[in-house]
């Protein structure tokens, strides 16, 4: 006999379910189910994933849930039709309103207005139905099963048993099938799965107990009683329910009725976009585009209206004019809440102060750049509209905008206002485990001591939860407890938790829009900040259901841009259009060559930096370039340095095969952007642009070599009927990869963004330093290397200054003086109380002025003359850290007392400059008058070498220099790449993956000195480690490094 199961969780039923979907359909698959239901509880952010997983498996998919009611029982649903999926959408969704964000509960009173479409089955052992019986309450479970009676009707409706070898089950499906046959009810079997084969069983009784965040040994009343709750067999289903035979014949009478099949039955429409009278859609954005072209272009030359009458054919031949108007409408509302902001005046255009700026292949499109998604001209750098808009599209395109904070976080609330929560929805993102995650929920399952599992997690490096065995024999301090059954244990659970996700949460820019209820297509839940909601889908489901998704992303260097040319404004009286300078200014590349890019969003990283001397660029051109190279996708092929090669002339090159000109002739033969694979499949294999993209993304999921071979077989046939040859279809093909790499356009909209920083920095790098203050966190660096950095350029940096200070940073005489927000435990409210207070009454006269005035804790206090804040009204910190402890009085008990205590103060001694230097590092993250190197210097071995004096060691130089670790990355290589920072500038270190094992625990350190080799290899500079030494400064708070995987 046939079985399908019909209820079934994945790990989407977070903490509960402990298979992915791919091991429940493989496994499925092996044991010859026809169909299979997924159920997750209370959501359905895997359905999609399932539906087109199952197709390809020849399995039928069945979207269903089961949903907790209000009174904790459980109801399984299952979508029949289309009508039945959307009820089911509306289900989900009201469980999350009328409940809590973590504990969606649905109120039955709203079943029956949405049961069409719908089969129901009466739920597990924790269903109403189940425990009346199981009571005794027979009377009250017959009126109940009326109730669904009524909603469903009887051939929606299934009474539900379940067998899984668990004390009272025998008897509960007795009584269930007896009330079945008097009610006139078919039955069903289910085997309520939560996870594909016994063997996950331990993990599942795990993810349970982190649930319920309690241990093992204290959850055993929420765990599942045994090891039967797996996938089984048709025959070892029928044995199981061999009394109840319909039991198991009817689940596949239950597969039979369910038709809809999400992943094709959706049929999601573009969002609509209501026009003025006159307008259709289409003529009001053609309207739009041309007015905004008289304006940027004057007069619309024949090159112009080619290109604008191409785009809109293509744009209405893919029915995309309603998502353009859409993505007008955001830009319109951002420009709003810049004019309220003051950030802009209604009679400035759009075009002179956008809001934003895109990115992504949307900037090759003019229409973009002319209704304001896109700071670039396309036609300027004859961007192709190949990738974002080809004549077959193969998917819905993507557009990502990138908007100062400021403006984003309002313009989230203002399009959830506008559209409302039901039609306008955050894009959810899965968050998966990792490894710090993974040791510390398993580690507190399993009763591990915390204090180990906290300090485990602390000294882990690698983010995969699967390397923890290789972690732990790399710290002396846990290589012994490897012997340990239970930390063995953390390390096989680990293993197979790595990537599980955790829960659902919000993506950082990605929002769709419809025109009609989201509800409809998707639940949708609040998300975790108030005010905003988020549908139950990733953005690789919403790709897969062909959604409109709009990206509004956070860009921190957009506010530091906004900002930086607010100050500017103020002092001068002019505001810069960026996109009128010099673009080709000698000076700011004659800096950009120099390597002096910190701070310069894209250039600014080592590898950035290591590559713009080679490239030196004059150009937006070049600069696109720049961006483009120090990518994966570039490096995988040796690609970068080839490229500087040719670039700078050094090496002679020519075509593998003169079909590869179009693609390649720009780039000196080399792949730099993402358009290029798919232009290279289409010149030299003949390949549609639709199956040019199919190939492109094959290579990024590299999920199924098979898929890559099938690939190759057109690509080698297609270029074999084009005249390439064998081998050089080989040799094209094995230039692609599946590493990220920037669309073409992309690379242009960050290469211009790039020069506009460097133009900033060089003109006006006060205003510069104070915005990339302002806006941290941001950036590669800590505020101690930008500090370093300003200095570099002219810029001194005062330390707070209670009299003076703002709430951030602000200018004073000519310097970046510090804002106390700064100050560490200084937050805005508690700094705008000091500002306020200050306008108000006039400047602090003493501590016990401002002590008596702020009424501030006495913990900010100390933080504040610990930093310097109080040096204008006495230079003695420790004499004014005395008072403090004297005069305060904790809140609620009297006020500070402002009696003379200057009698109660011994006769203290200044601070010296190693204890200034200390107490401002840890009370301000930076030492604002030096550096912690020049103190050390006169303590280390003569032969230890500063940054300035080993560039002029020759290759193969052995050399001992130290330093502050400001920055390690550890990219897809087998080393990892650290720069440390000395009181002159930067070195660069290369540590084999070999080297940094044994020196792992040194390199956690702040301070380092190492021992290596100089190498000059291709016009780079770096010290290739072989030791590393610790210089030890017991008790001493140093800034801390960005780090990078």
């Amino acid at each position: 006999m046939t079985y399908a199961e019909l209820h079934c969780h994945s790990y989407y039923s977070f903490h509960e379910g402990s298979s992915s979907i791919p091991e429940l359909l493989i496994r499925a698959k092996e044991l010859g189910y026809p169909a299979l239901a997924l159920t997750d509880h209370n959501n359905l952010c895997g359905a999609m994933e399932f539906s087109e997983q199952a197709i390809s498996l020849d399995i039928k998919p069945i979207t269903g849930a089961e949903i907790t009611l209000i009174d904790g029982s459980h109801l399984t649903f299952l979508a029949k039709n289309r009508q039945g999926y959307n009820n089911l959408c509306k289900l989900v969704t009201n469980s999350y309103l009328s409940g809590r964000r973590q504990e969606p509960l649905l109120d039955p009173e709203y079943i029956p207005e949405h049961s069409q479409g719908l089969i129901l089955l009466t739920g597990c052992r924790k269903g109403s139905l189940s425990s009346l019986l199981t009571s005794d309450h027979k009377a009250e479970a017959y009126e109940l099963l009326s109730k669904y009676i009524d909603w469903f009707g009887k051939e929606n409706l299934f009474i539900e048993l379940q067998q899984n070898l668990v004390l009272g089950d025998v008897k509960r499906n007795r009584q269930l099938a007896e009330l079945g046959a008097q009610t006139g009810l078919d039955i069903v079997g289910t085997n309520n799965v939560h996870y594909h084969v016994p063997e996950r069983h331990h993990l599942n009784d795990v993810l349970v107990s982190i649930g319920y965040n309690k241990s093992l040994e204290d959850s055993h009343i929420e765990r599942r009683p045994n090891s039967h709750f797996h996938m089984k067999s048709s025959s070892a289903m029928y044995e199981l329910f061999k009394s109840y035979p319909d039991a198991i014949s009817n689940t596949i009478k239950i597969a039979e009725k369910c038709d809809f099949v999400l992943s094709k039955n959706l049929n999601y429409q573009f969002p609509d976009y209501p026009v003025p009278e006159g307008h259709s859609p289409q003529s009001y954005l053609e309207e739009l585009c041309y007015r905004a072209a008289e304006r940027r272009y004057g007069n619309l030359t024949n090159r112009i209206k080619d290109r604008l009458h191409q785009e809109f054919d293509l744009i209405k031949r893919h029915n995309l004019v309603g998502f353009l108007l859409i993505y007008y409408d955001v830009i319109q509302l951002a420009r709003e809440i810049m004019i309220n902001m003051g950030l802009s005046d209604p009679e400035i255009p759009l075009e002179e102060r956008p809001p934003g700026r895109g990115r992504g292949s949307s900037v090759s499109m003019l229409v973009g750049y002319l209704i304001g998604l896109s700071h670039i001209d396309p036609l300027e750098f004859n961007l192709s509209l190949d990738r974002f808009l080809p004549s077959e599209m193969a998917s819905i395109p993507d557009i990502d905008l990138d908007f100062p904070r400021n403006i984003r976080e309002q313009l989230i609330i203002k399009v959830h206002e506008k559209y409302g929560w039901d039609h306008a929805a955050l894009t959810g993102m899965i968050s998966t485990y990792k490894m710090k995650g993974a040791i510390r929920d398993i580690g507190k399952s399993l009763g591990l001591p915390k204090q180990d599992v906290t300090k485990l997690a602390g000294r882990v490096t690698s983010n995969h939860a699967g390397d923890l065995k290789s972690e732990m024999l790399a710290l002396p301090e846990f290589r012994d407890k490897l012997q340990s059954p239970v930390w063995r244990n953390l390390i096989s659970l680990s293993e197979q938790l790595d990537g599980f996700p955790k829960y659902l949460a919000q993506h950082p820019g990605g929002m769709i829009i419809s025109s009609s209820p989201l509800t409809d297509l998707v639940p949708v839940q609040p998300a975790a900040i108030q005010n905003r909601y988020i549908c139950q889908w990733d953005k690789n489901s919403i790709a897969s259901a062909g959604f409109v998704k709009i990206d509004f992303l956070a860009l921190g260097t957009l506010s530091q841009m906004q900002e930086t040319l607010q100050l500017i404004e103020e002092r001068t009286g002019d505001y810069h259009d960026l996109t009128r300078i010099n673009h080709e200014d000698p000076a700011v590349y004659n800096m950009i060559h120099k390597a002096d890019t910190i701070g310069i969003f894209q250039v600014e990283s080592a590898a950035q930096m290591q590559t713009v001397t080679r490239i030196l660029p004059k150009n937006l051109t070049e600069m696109a370039y720049e961006v483009a190279a120090v990518r994966p996708g570039v490096g995988a092929n040796n690609g970068v340095s080839q490229f500087i090669r040719r670039h700078m002339k050094q090496e002679p090159w020519d075509f593998d095969h003169p079909l590869e000109r179009r693609s390649l002739a720009r780039t000196l033969g080399v792949i730099l952007f993402q358009d290029q694979v798919n232009q290279l499949a289409m010149d030299v294999a003949g390949f549609s642009p639709a199956e040019a993209d199919l190939l492109r993304r094959a290579f990024v999921w590299r999920k199924d070599p098979s898929l890559l071979n099938l690939h190759w077989d057109k690509f080698k046939t297609g270029a074999l009927n084009n005249g390439v040859s064998k081998d050089i279809a080989v040799k094209i093909f094995k230039k692609f990869n599946g590493q990220y790499m920037f669309p073409e356009s992309h690379a242009f909209a960050f290469g211009v963004t790039a020069y506009h920083m460097a133009w900033l920095k060089y003109y006006y790098p006060l205003e510069f330093y104070i915005s990339i203050f302002n806006q941290q966190p941001m950036g590669f660096y800590n505020l101690e290397t930008l500090k370093e950095d300003a200095k570099r350029h002219g810029i001194s940096l005062l330390n707070p200054d209670i009299n003076y200070s703002l709430e951030k940073c602000s200018i004073k005489d000519e310097s970046l003086l510090l804002g106390f927000m700064h100050v560490k435990g200084l937050g805005e409210s508690t700094s705008s109380k000091i500002v306020e207070d200050r306008i108000r009454n006039g400047p602090y006269t003493t501590i016990s002025d401002a002590m008596h005035r702020t009424k501030l804790q006495r913990q900010p206090l100390e933080m504040l003359v610990m930093s310097g804040a109080f040096d204008s009204i006495t230079t003695h910190r420790r004499k004014a850290l005395w008072e403090i402890g004297l005069r305060y009085r904790p809140q609620n008990s009297q006020k500070p007392l402002p009696i003379p205590v200057e009698e109660d103060i011994p006769d203290l001694p200044l601070q010296n400059d190693w204890e200034i230097m200390n107490s401002e590092y840890s009370t301000l993250g930076l030492y604002p008058s030096g550096h912690v190197m020049r103190f050390l210097r006169p303590h280390l071995p003569s032969y230890v070498m500063n940054s300035q004096s080993i560039l002029d060691l020759s290759e193969g130089s052995l050399v001992t220099t130290a330093g502050l670790v400001i920055r390690r990355q550890r990219p897809h290589a087998k080393a990892v790449f650290v720069t440390i920072e000395d009181e002159l500038g930067h070195i660069s270190l290369v540590i084999w993956e070999g080297v940094y094992r044994n020196f792992r625990l040194l390199m956690q350190e702040p301070l380092v000195q190492i021992e290596g080799l100089v190498s000059r290899r291709e016009g780079t500079f770096n010290i290739v480690v072989h030791k590393v030494s610790e210089i030890k400064l017991p008790g001493k708070t140093l800034p801390k490094s960005k780090d990078w995987q």
